[in-house]
């Protein structure tokens, strides 16, 4: 069995990487991998103050909290072309070392020498100071006005909630700027009477604690203190039970959210129902170059949230911060409304992970500077961040390696989130616990088996390193899900959308008695339109869609459906 079960996997991996070379490793210095940072940012080769009583730079409010939106205007009698509203934080930052600007010559009205902006403005922890930069020969700035605008001083954020793989737990996670001790209340009443307190643990992460460039460079869009992360372990939760609760401090408390207790392994479910998706990235400026796919679904995601359901899968590319502090703000406080009443449980992508300096941090614990074999393209991607960022704000069930594999049982679904950023190759450390976890499933009790990475096994999109990699992961992997019949794989990595057929050994078999995948990496980053090679096993497939998977699973079927995400506006 194990021989002819090698040769069918040797058949379709010969098949498909006929004409292909293997891709030697792509490191990049620290030089190249901050280029694309500065290349976005106008260079000033000095500046001056000479504030001018004729310049008048102010916006509607002198105070924010997380996420509001601030109406700025400016006038100026002698606006020039590429004169700059700068936003600094904080305030002390030099005239050089701001976080994002608007051209004057931008906003509408310019010409009359005045005009108005909208910029959602974040409570990074420091407040915030616009300035009226005029620019002129040789790139010099000076400051003509200025305006401040403060934040909370401990403000609690970007609350979270996931389940733990443990009957009636749920853990509450949120940031804030202080570690005062933080705590969630929580009641069955949602007016919070009778309340019960868990106080909560606490974590951060410094520059030093973080692998390489970007990520430990401090600079206004690389490293910003980051605040700290907070985690209460709610206990003895009823299942199907709605619970309202806050978190913060005494000082500082956040408004009331609410979530359903989550099924013990006897409850009887009929159906469970969730979500899942990869590659999603922010939708705010200044890094909004893809705005539209991501304000499209997390809009829809909010509805679907409202709706009702058991949990949603991300499975790698978050926030595409890559190094950049102020991009994980930014995906946090995107995702609060969705996030605060779903369990929302992640794994990592190689734009949270692939590293190739500093290994000795790593928090997953991988030898040298992580997973680099010879046939990949694992190489920079994480922006020097090696799951630290991640780590610090998810928290994972402890049945494997944390945030970076581990599994759950949620009504009848069993979950698998494993990496594909790590050693999956057989006897690896991962692959054990996998071949562990997938064991140790009661189909009675959990009929339905999901497994997520973030690379796909199976795609048929052109892209030739990637491609290799699913090759290997198939040869791999494949028998282990044939083996205990893994119902579906879902992934990202592709900014794209394609389901295969049951496939085994790379030919479509009878429903059932193979494993179906699905890549789904289309919620929000700018679309991936390769040409797709022509597989018998690749079905359905859409690169000009933005959207995510749901799922509906009874005792006996499992309903799987594409939900495109279409409305501009919400």
């Amino acid at each position: 069995w194990m021989v002819l079960l090698l040769v069918a996997l040797s058949k379709v991996a010969a098949r498909n990487l006929k004409n292909i070379e293997h891709t030697p490793l792509h490191k990049r210095n620290a030089q190249n991998i901050l280029l694309d940072v500065r290349d976005t940012r106008v260079y000033l080769s000095g500046s001056a103050h000479d504030y001018d009583e004729s310049v008048k730079l102010y916006a509607n409010t002198s105070k924010i909290s997380n996420g509001d939106a601030v109406e700025i205007t400016w006038e100026n009698p002698s606006a020039g072309l590429f004169d700059m509203i700068a936003i600094y934080t904080p305030p002390s930052r030099g005239v050089k070392d701001y976080l994002d600007f608007r051209y004057v010559s931008d906003t509408k009205g310019w010409q009359k020498n005045q005009g108005v902006f909208h910029e959602v403005l974040f409570n990074m922890r420091a407040d915030y100071e616009l300035r009226y930069l005029a620019i002129g020969s040789n790139q010099q700035a000076t400051v003509k006005a200025s305006f401040k605008i403060s934040v909370p001083d401990n403000e609690p954020m970007h609350g979270h909630i996931a389940v733990t793989g443990k009957p009636g737990e749920m853990r509450v996670m949120w940031g804030s700027a202080k570690s005062d001790k933080p705590r969630v209340e929580y009641s069955q009443s949602p007016d919070l009477k009778s309340t019960v307190e868990v106080l909560a643990t606490t974590t951060t992460y410094t520059a030093e604690d973080l692998c390489g460039p970007r990520a430990n460079v401090t600079d206004p869009v690389m490293f910003q203190d980051p605040g700290f992360f907070h985690t209460a372990l709610l206990k003895d939760l009823k299942p199907g039970v709605r619970y309202y609760y806050t978190y913060g401090t005494d000082k500082a408390t956040s408004k009331t959210a609410s979530f359903i207790g989550p099924p013990y392994p006897d409850t009887k479910v009929a159906v469970t129902k969730f979500i899942g998706y990869g590659d999603m990235g922010v939708y705010y400026p200044p890094y909004n170059g893809d705005s539209m796919g991501a304000a499209r679904v997390t809009r829809a995601l909010e509805k679907e949230a409202s709706k009702g359901l058991d949990f949603i899968l991300h499975f790698g590319d978050l926030s595409y911060a890559r190094g950049r502090g102020y991009i994980w703000d930014q995906f946090m406080t995107q995702m609060t409304t969705v996030s605060e009443q779903v369990p929302y449980m992640v794994g990592v992508g190689n734009h949270e992970y692939d590293h190739v300096s500093g290994g000795e941090k790593d928090p997953s614990g991988a030898p040298d500077n992580g997973f680099h074999p010879e046939w990949g393209n694992y190489g920079s991607d994480g922006g020097g961040e090696c799951g630290v960022p991640t780590v610090n704000r998810y928290v994972s069930p402890d049945n494997g390696n944390g945030v970076f594999w581990y599994s759950f049982d949620y009504g009848l679904v069993h979950v698998i989130m494993f990496s594909s950023e790590h050693d999956f190759i057989p006897g690896s450390r991962q692959y054990l616990w996998l071949e562990r976890d997938l064991k140790s499933v009661d189909r009675k009790r959990t009929p339905w088996v999901v497994v997520t990475s973030h690379r796909p096994l199976y795609t048929s999109q052109d892209n030739h390193g990637d491609h290799v990699v699913g090759l290997h992961m198939i040869m791999a992997l494949e028998e282990l899900f044939y083996t205990y019949k893994v119902n579906i794989h879902f992934s990202g990595h592709y900014h794209s959308y394609e389901s295969t057929c049951a496939v085994v050994s790379g030919d479509c078999v009878k429903p059932g008695t193979g494993t179906v995948y699905i890549v789904v990496g289309t919620s929000g980053k700018s679309l991936e339109q390769q040409d797709y090679r022509p597989y018998p096993w690749s079905k359905y497939q859409n690169c000009d869609k933005f959207g995510f998977e749901r799922v509906t699973a009874n005792s006996t079927h499992m309903h799987v459906e594409f939900v495109t995400a279409l409305v501009d506006r919400y």
